[in-house]
């Protein structure tokens, strides 16, 4: 038997895990890893609070309908017409939309308003309702324009003009109409499309609606407005042209021997209507010549004529 003090002891070896390897990690680093933990945690919060910040690019409305300045309206009326309140526009993948408000004097509800839209591609299927960011074409049929109407004029009996009206961009139709608090009414529409080839695209679509009422107005003088209105934009796309190209001028415009006299600007049918209806004055009476003798005949007497009955008075009541 060998004695236990005999028997030389191997020098023993602490594991990785134990106390001295944490007390020398943090003489190493300065510190635990409880706080190394922590600061970690703090850095994915503040990371976390800086993703929180909102764009404009993050925004979106219920409609697509946005305020723009009146000078970028697509459509103007002509020198003295109502001013433009407001305008409301509307952005589509095929068109451009807006409502032009303007300044309202007449006395029955609604809104003096232009409606006016801009479409790329003049091929959208006009009964198919606006899905998506697609706009339809608006329709010109009677019942479609009665339908408008009766939006835009409610009480009036608007009355469609059975005459050809022709402004700087072509055709249009209009109806009129007076309303119970003696308003006059118009309503005209327009659709602006030139003619499209087999070898040339879609040249795109124009579509004009100008309602007004005026307190007393008539109705030469709202159709106006309709003739002079002028469309004040146009869409930067390839083969998008819907007016069409300007008219050549007349021949010998320019040339010697073409004499070109002024001519007198063509009357209204308004103003010629109040020149021969105005009222004229009328002539002063001559004063009648007066008799210089004047026969006078004398008052009868109270006396009974000859060859007649006297007739007795009646008798006195008896009291």
């Amino acid at each position: 038997m060998h004695d236990d003090a005999s028997i030389p002891l191997a020098p023993t070896r602490m594991s990785s895990s134990g106390p001295h390897t944490l007390a020398s990690a943090r003489n190493k680093t300065g510190w635990c890893p409880a706080s190394l933990v922590a600061v970690a945690w703090l850095g994915l919060m503040v990371a976390g609070c800086g993703d929180q910040r909102l764009t404009d690019g993050e925004l979106s409305f219920a409609t697509r309908a946005i305020a723009v300045d009146p000078s970028r309206a697509l459509v103007m009326l002509p020198v003295g017409g109502p001013p433009i309140v407001n305008v409301t526009q509307r952005n589509y993948d095929n068109a451009i939309a807006q409502t032009i408000a303007l300044a309202t004097r007449g006395r029955m509800s609604g809104e003096n308003a232009i409606d006016v839209a801009f479409l790329t591609a003049a091929d959208v299927p006009e009964d198919t309702a606006v899905e998506g960011r697609l706009l339809s074409s608006p329709r010109i049929e009677d019942f479609a324009i009665a339908r408008e109407m009766e939006e835009r004029f409610p009480g009036v009996a608007m009355a469609p003009a059975a005459v050809y009206v022709q402004n700087r961009y072509g055709p249009f139709a209009y109806a009129f109409g007076r309303s119970a608090t003696g308003d006059g009414c118009l309503y005209a529409w327009q659709r602006i499309a030139s003619g499209d080839s087999l070898f040339s695209p879609r040249s795109g679509l124009v579509s004009i609606r100008l309602r007004i009422c005026e307190p007393g107005a008539s109705e030469t003088a709202l159709l106006r407005l309709a003739y002079g209105y002028s469309i004040n934009a146009s869409l930067r796309r390839s083969g998008w042209n819907p007016i069409g190209d300007a008219p050549p001028p007349q021949p010998g415009l320019g040339e010697a021997g073409v004499p070109i006299y002024p001519t007198t600007p063509r009357a209204w049918p308004d103003e010629v209507e109040g020149h021969s209806q105005a009222v004229r004055p009328r002539p002063a009476r001559a004063n009648r010549l007066q008799p210089s003798h004047v026969e006078t005949v004398p008052p009868l007497q109270d006396r009974p004529l000859e060859g007649y009955p006297t007739v007795p008075p009646p008798p006195a009541p008896s009291p």
